[in-house]
């Protein structure tokens, strides 16, 4: 006696008895297994959550440690004054021999060169109450650009 040959693929699989009945698979009313993280096992503590505090509520990051310091903007504001001091002499200079030598009527770069230490003292003294690197940056860059003004008169 042959064995009948199939003629379609389906005779391979097996009989639907043979499945496990839908009650058998687990579902939302079946405990999870103790293995895996189900709805009821509690969230892990390094995952934000929403009984996580709000942003506002965590704390400072840590300061840049290659940042300078609130004393060491201030110290570099006072070493500024002396910086404006001499560029002050400077620019007074320039502007003398110009009214010897050349016209002797002070120009509008002369003018501009005065307001630039003006402004530079201005904000050599906010960086002092404030120590921000840029109040500090712009009282050297006033003070230099008061001598390279009166030059140009």
């Amino acid at each position: 006696m042959t064995t009948p040959t199939p003629t379609h693929p389906a005779a391979d699989l097996p009989a639907p008895t043979d499945l496990p009945a839908p009650t058998d698979l687990p579902g939302p009313t079946d405990p999870a297994p103790a293995d895996l993280p189900g709805p009821t096992d509690p969230a892990p503590a390094d995952l934000p959550g929403p009984t996580d505090p709000a942003p506002a509520d965590l704390p400072d990051p840590a300061p840049d440690p290659t940042a300078p310091n609130a004393r060491a903007l201030r110290v570099l504001a006072l070493c500024g004054f002396l910086l404006l001091a001499g560029c002050l002499v400077l620019t007074a200079a320039l502007g003398l021999t110009d009214a010897v030598e050349g016209d002797g009527v002070g120009g509008g770069f002369l003018v501009a060169g005065l307001w630039s230490l003006a402004l530079g003292a201005a904000a050599g003294t906010a960086a002092l109450a404030v120590p921000r690197g840029a109040l500090v940056a712009a009282q050297y860059a006033l003070a230099f650009a008061a001598p390279v003004l009166a030059a140009l008169d």
